[in-house]
């Protein structure tokens, strides 16, 4: 274990992905300042742009200090640095990814495929390799992520010893708060009998007279359309009233609830009585 305090894997990390986004940000801002320029002007200028802010953010941070962007925002910093390894990082960092960039991936630079080009290529393949055998170090030991730190000798360790960390639960309450939305939208409103609540309410507050007088025996003629869709009925069944139903209509409303009204006439159809319907001579 290292002398100093313990960073935790995660910190190192995203302190590793901070610093690139932040990178990242600054290299879109460019492009955008630079969009309506006739394309390929400043493309073929790119990787020069890339080390150059590289370099201000390196300026602005390793250089006067001893913590990149990252770092400072999670409260870290590197021990055992100095102003040598400052440059050497700077120098790692931005070198290798300028070479790959200019001399390899470059479509305005073109290299016929000699010998230098090859052990450029092979070159930046064992580097990659060595990157993942250093990551696997790191899950196991716990500091230096990167090949640069591993190769500079520099880790990075708490910069306020003491600093009590602050929790903040706004974040927390807002994930408590959606997953709670999630299981009622998923879970408790499908249970939820919607259609029996229309009805009921309808027949709460309607004035519509209801038939309680003897049930009649519907009768289908060229002219007759289910009361529900206005449509010529299809597979005509009939619950109680002088109206025909399409199957799908009559059976959808009993599906939801054993008795509802007739929406032309108001008479309380029951589910024990759909029937078929079958023309009388």
């Amino acid at each position: 274990m290292p002398a100093f305090p313990y960073v935790s894997r995660i910190n190192q990390i995203d302190a590793t992905q901070l610093d690139y986004e932040i990178y990242d940000i600054f290299r879109t801002q460019s492009k955008k300042i630079t969009k309506f320029i006739q394309p390929g002007k400043i493309d073929k200028w790119q990787p020069e742009v890339d080390v150059l802010i590289k370099f201000l953010i390196w300026y602005h941070s390793l250089r006067k200090g001893s913590a990149t962007f990252g770092q400072e925002l999670l409260n870290m910093k590197y021990a055992n640095f100095s102003q040598e390894k400052a440059f050497l990082h700077f120098l790692l960092t931005a070198l290798p990814k300028y070479v790959q960039e200019r001399l390899i991936e470059s479509q305005f630079v073109v290299i016929p495929y000699n010998k230098t080009r090859s052990y450029l290529e092979w070159t930046a393949n064992i580097i990659h390799l060595l990157d993942f055998l250093n990551l696997l170090l790191f899950l196991h030991r716990g500091t230096q992520p990167n090949l640069i730190e591993m190769s500079l000798g520099i880790s990075s360790q708490p910069a306020l010893m003491h600093k009590p960390r602050s929790i903040g639960y706004s974040y927390m309450t807002r994930e408590l708060l959606w997953h709670g939305l999630i299981e009622l939208f998923t879970v408790v409103l499908p249970m939820v009998n919607f259609y029996y609540i229309k009805e009921k309410w309808n027949q709460l507050w309607s004035r519509r007279k209801v038939d309680t007088g003897s049930k009649m025996y519907p009768r289908m003629n060229q002219s007759t359309n289910c009361p529900y869709c206005n449509q010529r009925p299809i597979l005509p069944r009939h619950a109680g009233c002088e109206h025909v139903f399409c199957y799908y209509c009559l059976q959808a409303h009993f599906t939801a609830t054993d008795t509802f009204p007739c929406p032309k006439c108001g008479t309380n159809l029951l589910s024990t009585d759909m029937k078929l319907y079958v023309a009388s001579n």
